[in-house]
């Protein structure tokens, strides 16, 4: 079994899948995948699946690559932002918008800016 397919797979005994965003086709997970995959960037395989595990619609891929564009954060940084990220919050407006009005670093940006749930899930021991 592939990385990707480990990564990106169904979803932990008892937790229950919520459906996907509206306008997603197939597995929004993996659709995310291809989109980051796709994009041209320079981002791994590996990198991609942890970007879009828990994805509900491409939004994760759409803002790691807004933001890297202009190269102000890194992978890490980027992935720490971006995952969870749905079509309705946008993080990378977010942190871009921040970023020319604020003396904030790069990390305190990334910490304002992720979506709410990744802060959650920080709270759950063993992870979504």
């Amino acid at each position: 079994m592939g990385l990707a397919a480990l990564l990106l797979g169904s979803p932990a005994l008892g937790q229950t899948a919520d459906p996907p965003e509206e306008g997603s086709e197939g597995s929004p997970q993996f659709s995310c995948f291809e989109e980051l995959r796709s994009g041209g960037g320079a981002a791994s395989e590996t990198l991609a699946a942890q970007l879009c595990q828990g994805a509900r619609s491409e939004a994760p891929a759409r803002c790691f690559r807004r933001v890297q564009e202009g190269g102000f954060l890194s992978d890490p940084q980027a992935l720490q932002l971006c995952q969870y990220a749905t079509q309705s919050d946008d993080p990378a407006s977010c942190f871009l918008k921040a970023r020319t009005s604020s003396f904030l670093d790069e990390s305190q940006l990334v910490q304002l800016c992720r979506p709410p749930i990744a802060e959650m899930l920080k709270l759950c021991p063993y992870g979504p």
